[in-house]
């Protein structure tokens, strides 16, 4: 009986001292969209571009240090049966673009006269010289390509989606972290080879200078 109780007691204790021995799980930490992807307005997301590329002609090709970075253009790439589709919708929906009618509508897409929204228009690829693909951004139909410039040794790309645009600083080294600007910064442009970052009413002028893989400060 004495025996009995003795093994009743050691099992519990066995178990909880296995239990303390297992190592404690790191505290994960739960970062906002933008501190993963940077501050605004520096803070344009990498696309994974899933398109053939092959089927998007090369229009401008920019240095970048030790890489280079080409702009593509895409033309359609449904096939006739999702373009049928598609071209029904919009009848439908009165929002075919100018000049092109539903009778007309798949021939003047396979032709390449018209992109459906939402469809890949432009690819920025930025690679460096051994082939190696650095980064990459996608415009689509409906968004705008507002900034494409050689700065440094880096590239300033920038997308406007609606009336925000949103900007990467990328080089061979990959894509540079800016400062955080927050609600302050109001225009991004390149300027006597430099990033210039103005604020609301010009309060602010801040310079960004790429090198060696970092964004210098200047003011």
């Amino acid at each position: 009986m004495i025996a009995l109780l003795a093994l009743l007691v050691a099992v519990p204790v066995a178990a909880s001292a296995k239990k303390a021995a297992k190592p404690i799980k790191p505290v994960e930490l739960h970062r906002t969209q933008t501190e993963r992807e940077g501050s605004p307005p520096f803070d344009l997301v990498p696309s994974q571009v899933r398109a053939d590329l092959e089927k998007c002609r090369v229009e401008e090709t920019l240095p970048m240090g030790r890489g280079t970075a080409e702009k593509r253009r895409c033309g359609g790439m449904l096939d006739a049966e999702a373009a049928v589709r598609r071209c029904k919708d919009a009848a439908r929906h009165d929002v075919l673009p100018q000049g092109v009618t539903k009778d007309s509508c798949l021939a003047d897409y396979q032709r390449g006269k018209f992109l459906f929204p939402g469809e890949l228009k432009e690819v920025i690829v930025a690679r460096r010289r051994d082939g190696k693909t650095v980064a990459s951004f996608q415009v689509l139909e409906g968004d705008l390509l507002d900034t494409f410039q050689p700065v440094g040794d880096a590239v300033l790309v920038g997308v406007a989606v609606g009336d925000r645009v949103a900007f990467a600083v990328v080089s061979s080294h990959g894509i540079l972290k800016a400062p955080p600007f927050g609600e302050e910064a109001v225009d991004v442009d390149v300027a006597h080879g430099r990033i210039r970052v103005t604020g609301k009413a010009h309060a602010m002028q801040v310079y960004l200078v790429p090198q060696n893989g970092q964004l210098r400060v200047e003011k």
